[in-house]
């Protein structure tokens, strides 16, 4: 990063346009406990291990006007609704912030130990210690609220750039075949390689903190290995660190739903992957900067997707013999977005949203545009082509039913909507 400051700054940072504060902390387990991993149903035993840290990381932006926010990164699976909502309301009693200004996103490494209190989505059979469980979720949430505090006492003037380049570790794992959809990489499915990154400078040159996107699942070291870590965005992160001592590197995951980074299975390719990653970094770097200014512009919006169930509506005279299906229940489906002035949309999406959803976003979309994944409840969102075709992503973790075809629309609308009003522009036709 140059370490020219721009005109109109100071030494001390009275010309700059942010106050940029960061924070991390380990939510590493003890090496010896007997934690379970989650993230791949197939995977056997409990934990052996620590074979990398992880982490918790926060980064707080204040604009002119003083109005706050933190971006709020961890390195395991999911948000869970339940976890949102407490780190909300304590957010709001500790330092008076509204629930927009909290943006949450976990890296989703599979290699964490399970910290789900209430068992949403997994099998009752599921063998595991529940002191255990909900002892390290009370020292995750704890370490959450530490980083966020700790993050808002560190802001100082900086300013803030953002930069983009291309990745492309990731490939779509929905290859079609005679039996239907399998779980393995195709040349042929949706992509999203966009990187995108945000950087903030302190008034001396200094890097003080580094966002970065990609949409590809942290999967590379597979379910056979039962150690912790962070996968290839944990390593990326490290890496970025070391390169910038004094800045804070936040992996940002994308739409990553239907994302695999290949080739996969050994240790070698995790760190080979994130070694690829943390360069795509670098060379958005050496790009020409375009300058992020603000006010900020915090959006939160809700809409209700339908989920279905199937029928018998008795017309065929078979009973028992199912013939449609019908709207069963709705699910809340929360959607955020930042707005940089007019120069940054970070737009972020829940749970595990496939790369079509980013794609339309960004046709519809003017850029500069960043859409995030993964924040504020968990589970697959299909398409319509995704439902119709089948498959893995087809299915989520509810037990009463599957969304209907009107998932994708509602979200996109919505999630256009909620952008518009931090500031993003529609494609001119």
């Amino acid at each position: 990063m140059a370490n020219d400051r721009t005109r109109g700054e100071t030494a001390d940072g009275a010309g700059l346009e942010w106050r940029i504060g960061t924070a991390t902390a380990p939510i590493t387990p003890e090496a010896d406990a007997d934690h379970r991993l989650i993230g791949f149903g197939a995977r056997d035993g409990h934990m052996d291990g620590v074979e990398h840290d992880i982490y918790a990381r926060a980064v707080a932006f204040e604009d002119r006007r003083g109005r706050r926010m933190v971006f709020l990164s961890f390195e395991l699976l999911f948000v869970f609704e339940s976890q949102r909502e407490f780190l909300e309301a304590e957010c709001a009693k500790r330092w008076d912030l509204e629930p927009e200004a909290l943006v949450i996103t976990p890296s989703h490494t599979h290699y964490g130990p399970d910290y789900d209190v209430l068992r949403e989505g997994l099998e009752e059979d599921y063998d595991r210690d529940d002191d255990l469980v909900a002892s390290y979720r009370e020292f995750v949430d704890e370490t959450l609220l530490s980083v966020i505090g700790d993050a808002l006492d560190d802001l100082e003037p900086a300013s803030l750039a953002h930069y983009r380049a291309r990745c492309a570790i990731a490939m779509n794992r929905r290859r079609p075949s005679e039996e239907g959809i399998g779980f393995s990489p195709t040349a042929d499915g949706p992509v999203d390689h966009d990187l995108p990154v945000l950087v903030a400078e302190t008034a001396d040159g200094t890097t003080k903190a580094i966002l970065f996107g990609y949409a590809c699942h942290p999967t590379v070291g597979m379910s056979y290995c039962n150690e912790v870590n962070g996968d290839w965005p944990g390593y990326a992160m490290a890496a970025l660190e070391e390169f910038y001592p004094e800045a804070t590197a936040v992996f940002v995951i994308g739409c990553a739903g239907d994302q695999k980074a290949y080739p996969q299975g050994t240790r070698a390719l995790v760190k080979q992957h994130a070694e690829t990653a943390a360069t795509a970094v670098e060379r958005a770097l050496v790009t020409e900067p375009r300058p992020v200014r603000g006010p900020l512009r915090l959006v939160a919006g809700n809409v209700a997707l339908d989920v279905e169930n199937p029928v018998d509506d008795g017309s065929d005279g078979n009973d028992g013999e199912t013939v449609g299906t019908e709207v069963t229940d709705h699910r809340p489906y929360p959607i955020q977005a930042v707005g940089f002035g007019t120069d940054l949309t970070l737009l972020s999406l829940s749970g595990e949203v496939v790369a079509d959803f980013s794609l339309r976003l960004k046709e519809t979309l003017a850029a500069p545009l960043w859409v995030a994944g993964y924040a504020n409840n968990t589970g697959y969102l299909p398409t319509r082509r995704i439902l119709a075709e089948g498959g893995y992503e087809s299915w989520q973790s509810f037990e009463d039913g599957l969304y209907a075809p009107t998932t994708e629309d509602r979200i996109l609308t919505k999630a256009v909507a909620v952008a518009e009003r931090a500031g993003a522009r529609r494609r001119e036709p």
